[in-house]
């Protein structure tokens, strides 16, 4: 440039047309000049700026004095820190004139240096490859074609209008990241105590246009009770100890619901500013809700297995049901969950129920079901289907029906089928008694997941009734006497021995009778052994009712032989029983016209008793109870003896 250049000449810049911009389009510049005075704010740049259009930068000067240049740049860091602008000076966003300093190394690269380029006021601007393009003066800027020798070379977008453009894009991208995401900003001047939030933060701290006021305290107005006092002790903390800090917390809104925010922000501290807590918040309600329903399905999964692990470890029925209603009713917070085991005939009756106190107990109600009693709803239980009704008044039912609905206040429930062996055994029922409900697609999953479990629990529960009675079956087989059904002879061995361990604890005494039907040969050689076999079970029966004690017990000993055990009764006790089983023989008027001593059937009896100790044992105890017995045959028969006392 040299200064024949007409537009030193006049004092007026001279745009250069072959200037583009960012878009490829034409780039003209304002040849009016344009002053801007420091202390000026900032809002009214941006609007001198927005005036000048084609302006790429304006001087801002106090008098005749260049005090710095305001750019497109200056203006997008402003916004990036959400500055108030009608609060902020120009000179507080400028660039000043010192950092515009002359830089010697910026000359055309096909010349000498410009002698502009370097003497102050002037500044030089060169395009992205490095080529001096234009000056900036006190007037404005000022944009000059490059020497003709490199007037073939394409002239580019100057490096300042390249980053102004930059900016702005960049800004522009943030902006919209920032509302695309529903992400607002805070930056907080901690020593001033003032918080600029963004337009998105403050909709999502539920506060409406124009009432948030600046100050630290507002934000609180709408966070959960139970989370304002953790929010402000982690950003106090945060301000104290600069440092990074991530807080989830909730929103209470209008309407009653609840919105999860998460703020993850820092404190940013410099020796000449002030420190600010800076960071952005963002809406995790989705994600809070996601994280609640894998909570609760991992709540369901593990209350099946439980009941499921429950069911393995109990054979009761009647505790795997209690605590399935008990389960169901904590767990979707029915009114009334209960177990109705249905009849042949569909009605039921209520086996099992968890009802909330406000509401009248079914526990023990015969009662059919509306949903019971129709076959279409029966073919769908049949198949393992459940049912879900949200509001019972919508179901065109008779008036019966609702009239039974209504006493027990059931306005919404879910019935799922109790199946065993393909047999509908019975219904799971949960109820909703305060107001209709709109059952969700869980709430039915998990009480069928549970009904096939109690399926499980009732196939296990009847197979083990099964398996007991079969027990007791084949114990009676091993411990009675098949013909008279009173104890066997190994039955009666253990019952001694348990019996004689227990009174030797206790001190106490242990009596045995031994008894014996008089001439009971000749009973048989008489009328035969069919009712030589009656007269066997006659006295068993006999000698069953006299020994009436649990822990008595009458065995057959061997053939036409009985004994007692009488646990806890001395020698006297004993004759006494020992003679009542006598009378009683005799009372039953049993026809002997073979016995030697009367003409009916008579019973000799031997009563023997001690105190288990160590100097005596069972044997002896026996040994003693048939030798009475001998004595009585040998008395006369018909009669009650006793054995002397063991030592």
């Amino acid at each position: 440039m040299t200064s024949s250049d007409p537009s030193m000449a006049t004092g007026q810049p001279t745009p250069p047309a072959s200037l583009t911009n960012a878009l490829g389009q034409p780039l003209t510049i304002d040849p009016a000049p344009l002053e801007l005075k420091p202390h000026l704010s900032l809002s009214q740049g941006v609007l001198a700026m927005a005036a000048a259009a084609k302006t790429y930068a304006l001087v801002v000067q106090e008098g005749r004095v260049l005090m710095g240049v305001l750019t497109y740049a200056n203006v997008a860091t402003a916004t990036v820190y959400a500055t108030p602008f009608d609060q902020s000076s120009l000179a507080d966003w400028m660039t000043p004139l010192s950092s515009l300093g002359p830089r010697p190394d910026l000359h055309p690269v096909d010349g000498p240096p410009n002698p502009l380029a370097c003497a102050p006021p002037y500044r030089a601007i060169v395009n992205g490859a490095g080529h001096w393009v234009g000056i900036i003066t006190p007037e404005g800027i000022c944009g000059l074609l490059e020497s003709s020798e490199s007037s073939a070379c394409t002239v580019e977008l100057n490096a300042c209008q390249m980053q102004a453009v930059s900016l702005q894009e960049q800004q522009e991208r943030l902006s919209l990241a920032l509302k695309g995401a529903q992400m607002g900003t805070l930056d907080w001047d901690i020593r001033a105590d003032m918080l600029v939030i963004s337009e998105e933060l403050q909709q999502l701290l539920a506060l409406p246009p124009g009432e948030y006021d600046g100050h630290y305290q507002a934000i609180f107005k709408h966070i959960h009770p139970e989370d304002q006092r953790r929010v402000d002790r982690i950003l106090q903390a945060a301000t104290q100890h600069p440092q990074r800090c991530d807080i989830e917390f909730r929103i209470l809104l209008p309407d009653g619901s609840v919105r999860w925010l998460l703020f993850q922000g820092q404190v940013f501290q410099t020796p000449n500013a002030s420190p600010r807590l800076v960071g952005v918040t963002l809406d995790v309600s989705a994600q809070k809700q996601a994280e609640a329903a894998l909570k609760l399905q991992a709540q369901r999964e593990r209350l099946v297995s439980e009941i499921a692990q429950r069911i393995r470890n109990l054979l009761d029925l009647d505790s795997i049901l209690e605590q399935t209603v008990i389960a169901v009713h904590e767990f979707i917070e029915a009114d009334r969950v209960i177990i109705l085991q249905c009849s042949p005939d569909m009605s039921g009756k209520v086996i099992q129920e968890s009802c909330s106190p406000a509401y009248p107990a079914m526990m023990g109600w015969a009662v059919r079901d509306p949903w019971s009693v129709d076959e279409k709803f029966l073919a769908h239980y049949r198949q393992g289907r459940g049912m879900a009704v949200a509001n019972v008044a919508e179901q065109g039912l008779s008036e019966n029906q609702l009239m039974f609905l209504d006493y027990f206040h059931i306005q919404a429930e879910i019935v799922v089928p109790l199946l065993q062996e393909q047999t509908l055994w019975g219904l799971l029922i949960a109820h909703q008694c305060s107001t209709p409900r709109q059952w969700t697609t869980a709430d039915v999953r998990l009480l069928q997941s549970l009904s096939t479990q109690v399926g499980i629990a009732v196939q296990q529960a009847k197979l083990h009734r099964q398996l007991t009675l079969a027990n007791q079956s084949l114990r009676r087989m091993a411990y009675l006497d098949g013909l008279t059904q009173v104890a066997n002879r190994r039955r009666f061995e253990q019952h001694l021995e348990n019996e004689w361990r227990r009174m030797a604890r206790e001190k106490m005494p242990l009596s045995i009778i031994l008894g014996d039907i008089d001439y009971f040969k000749g009973f048989n050689d008489l009328y035969g052994h069919q009712a030589g076999d009656n007269c066997l079970r006659l006295v068993a029966r006999t000698l069953n009712h006299a020994a009436k004690r649990p822990g008595d017990l009458v065995a057959r000993y061997g053939g036409e032989e009985f004994v007692v055990i009488l646990p806890n009764t001395d020698l006297k006790g004993a004759e006494t029983v020992a003679e009542a089983i006598r009378c009683s023989v005799r009372d039953r008027h049993i026809s002997h016209q073979g016995s030697a001593i009367d003409k009916i059937v008579t019973m000799s009896l031997g009563v023997a008793s001690c105190i288990p100790t160590a100097d005596n044992s069972m044997t002896n105890l026996l040994k003693q109870a048939d030798e009475a017995l001998y004595a009585a045959k040998a008395g006369g028969r018909d009669q009650v003896r006793l054995a002397p006392a063991l030592p």
